[in-house]
């Protein structure tokens, strides 16, 4: 039985695959051979190679966290571009079950996750040390760090999913339309959701105050929704975020979104406001 076990679990390059099969042996006791497991396990992770991986596809919420690994200039993480078609295979299935946007491994570590609060916080907490775009611990005041904390959870769990929701109602055959849920919620967009992200932002240039955070990346998703729903200009600070953050060169690489570059025209080479914070690979 133990030769049948060893050969299905090295017959497959996935470490989760691996530490599943040992998570097995653990439910199983009459099979339990916990230094074959330990030993197998730390084999493979010594002779693994595979940097760690960003699985991302364009103009989701994966999108905000590419542009923040752009501006970061991190070069330890390779980013994999998939379709939405790729969502659904048994390569992806195996590493994110949930068969969506962002999911994030990093194999010699054994990771494997794809919330997209949680491949940020990680991300940001691993690979930017000197802390541009996210508060530091015990530096940061307690209400700088529960705004921050904040304000990433309402985005990800209450803005985006509105926004691209309402966003793809639209982009249905006009016939197979529901007009009463667009009509409300259209409205709640204009009345609760952007009057408390403006009350939010206070008159700032960035949510956090003067300079940029991932906060800012992480809201021009839904704000790029809104803006191709003509429900981005009645909120001027919104609009002038939006525009600081997608007239980035990075933007246009994580989104994949070329032309968005057409509405930045008042944007120059000595626009702080606009440009990258790192000189970005053609």
């Amino acid at each position: 039985m133990k030769s049948a076990k060893f050969h299905n679990a090295m017959s497959t390059s996935s470490s989760y695959l691996l530490r599943a099969s040992c998570h097995q042996r653990r439910l199983f006791p009459l099979f339990d051979d916990n230094n074959f497991c330990h030993e197998r396990y730390h084999k493979y992770r010594a002779q693994s190679t595979m940097a760690p991986t960003l699985y991302h596809v364009p103009r989701t919420i994966s999108s905000p966290i590419v542009q923040i690994l752009l501006e970061l200039g991190v070069k330890d993480v390779n980013i994999e571009t998939l379709t939405f078609a790729e969502l659904k295979s048994p390569a992806h299935l195996a590493r994110n079950p949930m068969g969506s946007s962002p999911a994030f491994t990093d194999e010699d570590n054994g990771i494997a996750i794809w919330e997209s609060g949680a491949v940020l916080t990680y991300l940001l907490e691993t690979y930017d040390t000197q802390h541009k775009f996210h508060p530091k611990q015990g530096t940061a005041t307690p209400l700088e760090r529960a705004n921050f904390l904040h304000l990433q959870q309402y985005i990800i769990a209450t803005v985006y999913p509105f926004l691209a929701s309402l966003f793809l109602q639209t982009l249905k055959p006009e016939h197979e339309q529901d007009q009463g849920y667009i009509s409300s919620a259209k409205e709640k967009w204009l009345t609760l959701l952007a009057p408390t992200l403006t009350g939010f932002l206070g008159g700032q240039p960035f949510f956090m105050g003067n300079a940029i955070s991932s906060i800012d990346f992480l809201i021009a998703k839904p704000l790029n929704n809104a803006k191709s729903l003509d429900l981005l200009e009645q909120f001027p600070d919104l609009d002038a975020l939006f525009k600081r953050v997608s007239c980035m060169p990075s933007f246009a690489k994580a989104y994949d979104m070329e032309e968005r570059t057409k509405d930045c025209s008042g944007c120059t080479k000595d626009c702080t406001e606009c440009r990258s914070l790192v000189l970005l690979p053609n």
